[in-house]
């Protein structure tokens, strides 16, 4: 995936879409193995951006995660959604992380997996309730 394609799948989010993805990340905040895995890779991506990165690379990633957050706080508005929200909040924020890591070219495969897997199982952890619910 890259982060035109993200960014575009962002845009297709529906209210439900966005609460079932923030209780998918909520349920992933309570496995301590994943919580310390997310910690490692975002070390990883500040290690990356303060000491490896030029300027211009850091200011890119910067600009992608707050562009993506921004832009999953204006759909959720868009869907009706009140802001703040801390659903919203916590899409916003893992979304932005995604696009950071999009945006590194130089960031490790295996970080960038575990960040698109996190996201992955987010979302299909919505599906699967929306489907059950119905």
């Amino acid at each position: 995936m890259d982060l035109a394609g993200f960014t575009e799948s962002l845009r297709r989010l529906s209210a439900e879409d966005i609460r079932f993805c923030a209780a998918g990340l909520e349920a992933q905040e309570a496995s301590v193995a994943d919580e310390v895995m997310q910690w490692q890779v975002e070390l990883t991506i500040g290690r990356l951006l303060h000491c490896r990165s030029t300027r211009a690379d850091t200011q890119r990633a910067h600009a992608a995660a707050h562009r993506t957050a921004r832009l999953v706080v204006d759909v959720a508005r868009r869907r009706g959604i009140d802001v703040p929200d801390s659903d919203v909040t916590r899409v916003a924020r893992a979304a932005a992380g995604i696009a950071r890591c999009l945006s590194l070219a130089a960031l490790p495969a295996r970080s960038r997996e575990f960040m698109l897997a996190r996201w992955a199982r987010a979302v299909d952890a919505g599906q699967r309730r929306e489907i059950s619910a119905a």
